[in-house]
Formats: structure tokens, sequence, C-alpha cells
């Protein structure tokens, strides 16, 4: 018969409700903007006026599931989905609106909002053997500085700014961006000509504002009738390059087009990043991992599991032993521990490295871990058992964040020459 510290047996009980609670509560979590697509836009002549809005309908349904396709497969697999049946994808919405309609005699136009099932699509692309993604980034704050004959600009008279500003697709999808207002808080906490010699601490107090995870800096230069993009990494000590692509003018393109073009190659190269980084293979089974977690109150503890139950990608959550100040817990997750990392961060969870457990100590267990709270849970183990930590973000402090675009190392002093690769050793994952 095991025992369980008699200390712990009343806060243990409490604790073990309030888990089955929130717990029974993780299935009514709501569909997050990843499966939610808006302003989809339809202009059907037909016939009649009945049968233009219901071949609208369907023509929106399909728009719609091909920019959710965009947001959660590789683009290869993308093209597996062009002439899916509309029977098929009405299966897999949840619900729709009307967000505004126009109807003659033969003609409709309207503009749809629809929202996906998420453990429908999930299971679909699954069924279908298709690697996708469902871990949406927090958003991330875009500075976009324009390099001129007179100098730098961010703030006053920049279109490469303004592009981004009249963007109407940046809230949402995959990778949400905010677009910093210029008021009298932004200019003093990052200046026209600190693109690279930011203050570190400013700059943080301006992604924080905006409720940002980080920084991508964004310096486009026109060079002839092209403009050319290069983004930097703001998450560490100093700003790192890590990519650079070209928008190129076509014919009869207005200025506005052009910076417009840009910004959506740069939302594209920052979605490609970052679905490789939390792709998960749907052909592989789920995977487990030990946790151990801190707290200071119940009220912490609920708070932990309330951003537990949030992360994506997070199959099954079972307590293994508690105190009133420790709980460890069994993690089971789709994909690899580096897209669990990931997805535990966008809830403000950090996983640490892990400690491990000494299978010659006390019962397999170290003797800060022998007082009876894992209850013989690892002493039929004998081998060493790896223990992560699991924290709160707020708790750690100097720590890295996940950031969008991976360079392996440095940093350029000033912005790249004009066509010219990257340098062998910054290497991102484009």
């Amino acid at each position: 018969m095991t025992l369980v510290n008699k200390t712990f047996t009343k806060a243990l009980i409490v604790f073990a409700v309030l888990l089955g609670v929130l717990s029974h509560g993780a299935d009514a979590k709501a569909a997050n903007s990843l499966f939610t697509v808006e302003d989809v836009k339809v202009d059907v002549t037909a016939a009649n006026a009945i049968e233009a809005r219901q071949q609208a309908f369907e023509q929106a349904q399909t728009q719609a599931f091909e920019e959710l396709t965009k947001r959660m497969l590789s683009n290869p697999q993308m093209s597996d989905y062009a002439n899916l049946p509309v029977q098929t994808i009405s299966s897999l919405v949840q619900d729709y609106e009307v967000k505004d309609e126009k109807l003659s005699a033969k003609r409709y136009i309207g503009t749809y909002t629809f929202r996906f099932r998420d453990q429908a699509v999930k299971r679909y692309f699954s069924n279908q053997g298709k690697q996708y993604t469902d871990v949406p980034s927090r958003p991330i704050l875009i500075l976009p500085f324009l390099e001129t004959s007179r100098g730098p600009k961010l703030w006053d008279n920049n279109p490469w700014m303004d592009a981004w500003a009249s963007n109407p697709n940046l809230a949402g999808g995959l990778v949400p961006l905010v677009v910093p207002l210029g008021d009298v808080s932004d200019v003093s906490d990052i200046g026209e000509d600190e693109a690279l010699t930011y203050t570190p601490r400013n700059l943080r107090s301006l992604v924080e504002r905006y409720g940002a995870s980080e920084a991508v800096i964004a310096i486009a230069k026109p060079e002839g009738t092209g403009l050319n993009i290069q983004l930097y990494r703001t998450d560490r000590a100093r700003p790192e390059y890590v990519h650079q692509t070209m928008a190129r003018a076509v014919a009869n393109q207005s200025e506005s087009q052009l910076y417009a073009s840009g910004v959506n190659k740069v939302k594209e190269a920052l979605r490609q990043d970052w679905k490789k980084k939390t792709v998960v293979d749907s052909t592989q089974s789920a995977s487990s991992i030990q946790a151990h977690v801190s707290f200071g109150s119940l009220q912490e503890w609920a708070g932990f599991q309330r951003n537990l139950q949030r992360a994506r990608g997070v199959r099954n959550i079972q307590l293994k032993a508690l105190s009133p100040r420790d709980a460890y817990i069994a993690l089971e997750f789709e994909g690899t521990l580096e897209r669990l990392r990931i997805a535990l961060q966008q809830v403000d969870l950090v996983l640490e490295q892990p400690r491990v457990q000494n299978a010659a100590s006390q019962q397999g267990l170290n003797a800060d871990y022998s007082q009876g709270m894992l209850d013989g849970y690892y002493a039929s183990n004998s081998s060493g058992n790896v223990i992560y930590e699991l924290r709160s973000a707020r708790a750690v402090r100097g720590g890295s964040r996940q950031n969008m675009i991976r360079p392996q190392a440095g940093t350029p002093p000033s912005p790249q020459r004009s066509g010219a690769a990257p340098r062998e050793y910054y290497k991102s994952e484009f």
C-alpha cells in the first residue's frame, strides 16, 4: 500500500478537484483565429438572384478553405485541395457570418467570415496523411524602416510604413502582425536612425506596449524599380540579420502597389518559416514527457493550468503528484519536443532543461523528491527518469524567446550591401 504524506492530503484533494474542473473545460476551447477566415469576398452573376447567391456561398467556402490550407500546409501540399468538393468543405465549417451583401436580379456581392472546426480540420488532414501546423504565433511587432538618400525613415513620410498600416490582413492567421501607431511613446522608444542601434530596454517597452512577443525589423531600400528588404531579429542582445527578399516591380504598377507587394513578401516569409518550426507529421504517434511545476498559490496553479490547456498540440495532461507548492504532470503531445516548446511559449509557458532522477537513490528518487509526493510513480523504473521544468514565462528572466526566424549566429553592423547574398554564417531556415 502506497502512502501519501498526510500533510498534503487535504490540499491534494482540493487541487485534484480543481484540475478535474479545468480539464473538463478543455474541450470548450474556442477555435482561435487560425481557424477563422475573415473578409472572404465574392461577386457572382447567374441566371437569377437565388442561383447567384447559392453559387457565391459555395465559392466563398472554397476560398475560405484555400486560405486555411495556406496557413496550415506547406506549399506543395496545398495544390491537392484546388478542386476539393464544396460538400467536403461544408462538413468542416463550424459557422459563418455574412458581413455585407448586395443583391440584384442576377448578381450577388457578399463578404463572409467562416469559422472552421479545428479538430475536424486536423482530423481531415491527418486522414489525408498531411503535415500541418495548428500552432499560431503570438503577435509580432513589425518596424518597417525605409532607407532613402536623405537617411532612414520610420515615423515620418514613410511609404513603407504606410503600406504596412493599410494592409487589411495583418491581425489574423498563423502569424499575427502588429504595426506601431507612431505616437509620442513610440517615437521616444526608437528613433528614425536606430534601426540597428536601438536601446534594448526601450525596444522591449515598445514590444510589450503592443502586446507582442517580439519585434522584427524590416529595412526596405528602393533598388531600380524594385525593393530590397532585409529582416532582422531583435530578441537577443543585438539585432541579427536573418533574411533578404526582393519585391520586383511589374508593368503599370504604382509605388504604393510595389510597397504592398513587399509587405506580402515579408508576411509569406514569416509564415513559411513558422510552418517549418511547428509542423506536425500526422503519421507519427504522440510523444510524452514528465514535468515539474512550482507555484506559490492555488490561484497561480489554476492560472498555470488554464494556460497549459490553451497550448496547441497538447493532447492529454495527467496529474501525477501534488503538494501545496509543487506538481508533477505528464504531457502527451503531437510532433517534436521543439514544437512543444514553441507551442508552450505562445501561452507564456517555458519548458526548461530536464532534471534526471537518480535510480540508485531512495525508491529511484532523489532526496528532494522522496517525501511521498510521487507516490512511487518512478519506483518501478530501473533507469534514470527525465523531469522537465515547466515555468511561467513571467518567472523566467534573461532567457531568450523563440524567434520567428533563426540564423545560426552573428549579425552585420549595417544593412547588407545591395544584391549581396547573406554570408555563410548568417544562414537562416529559409
